[in-house]
């Protein structure tokens, strides 16, 4: 049986916590091997990546895999995140205008990214490419894998954004 790598984020902890999984285990025997990793697991949600609604913990992990009728194919990991937040609110700023919207927590930084660029603020696909999302206030640009629940610290269920152009380098 193939051991499947679980990578999870959450915004309780500052790196990605890679585990190991079989497929006959559930998430919560899962979370369990990095107990010591997550802290106090009381009132935490479970989220497959760019999920909308958190997981039962039983759930068993080769529920979540893609179908595949080669048993030999090689498996994609499993992307988790754990959190308190069901939704975290999302505001952008860009000319002026500010655009917000709730997510869940599992959403990546990429998808806020082109619901906000190519959505609200109707960007060319070439100018959205040309314009990054930053920490409102800093100037921070998480990486468009991030979880947007792993910017909240776990506390408070909001992020703030500023969508500015990326540097070119000219020579």
């Amino acid at each position: 049986m193939k051991s499947i790598d679980v990578f999870i984020q959450g915004g309780d902890f500052a790196d990605i916590l890679v585990g190991h999984a079989a497929p006959i285990h559930s998430i919560a025997e899962v979370l369990a091997n990095l107990e010591t990793s997550i802290g106090d697991r009381d009132g935490l949600l479970i989220f497959v990546e760019d999920a909308h609604a958190p997981l039962d913990p039983e759930t068993i992990v080769e529920e979540l895999l893609p179908l595949c009728a080669d048993e030999e194919a090689i498996l994609v990991p499993l992307k988790l995140h754990v959190t308190r937040c069901r939704h975290v609110e999302i505001s952008v700023r860009f000319n002026g205008e500010t655009a917000k919207r709730r997510f869940p927590p599992s959403a990546t930084v990429g998808r806020v990214h082109h619901w906000a660029a190519r959505r609200k603020f109707e960007l060319s696909p070439r100018d959205a490419a040309e314009h990054v999302l930053e920490i409102h206030g800093t100037n921070k640009r998480p990486d468009r894998d991030v979880h947007i629940g792993s910017l909240t610290a776990g506390k408070v269920c909001s992020v703030e954004f500023d969508l500015v152009p990326r540097k070119r380098v000219e020579g």
